[in-house]
């Protein structure tokens, strides 16, 4: 394994996590919002580092950047549907909503990690294709 490569794969994905929950996530000011993206990003980059590096060999099984869209395409709608949702419910003003929507952005992360490192992606593939007897 290339502990390099990894290191840089778990920043980029750290960061485009970090903004990405950062600014789904509710915030008063925009001083708030940087430290919500801060704080994601402190979060995720060592979690992606240590999924990273023990998944490595899954990791590049398919081309790094087939799975950088899966982490995407499974971020992108998880935390939005899963940040709103929360909103909904819990509001989005007080201590609860804040809080709703902080440990609803970790389970879109959770999501997006299953997808990509987990094979949630590769079980997602096989089930459309069981249905759609899609030759492939």
């Amino acid at each position: 394994m290339n502990r390099g490569l990894a290191t840089s794969w778990a920043i980029g994905l750290g960061l485009f996590t970090g903004a990405l929950v950062g600014t789904i996530v509710p915030s008063e000011t925009g001083v708030q919002e940087v430290r919500q993206m801060a704080g994601f990003t402190l979060v995720f980059i060592p979690v992606l580092y240590a999924v990273v590096t023990s998944r490595w060999s899954y990791w590049r099984r398919t081309n790094s950047y087939i799975r950088f869209a899966v982490y995407q395409l499974s971020l992108l709608p998880a935390a939005y549907v899963l940040v709103r949702i929360a909103g909904l419910v819990f509001g989005s003003t007080g201590a609860l909503g804040q809080v709703a929507e902080v440990v609803a952005a970790l389970a879109a992360f959770a999501v997006a990690t299953w997808m990509t490192f987990y094979g949630g992606a590769d079980r997602a593939w096989e089930e459309l294709i069981d249905r759609t007897d899609i030759e492939w």
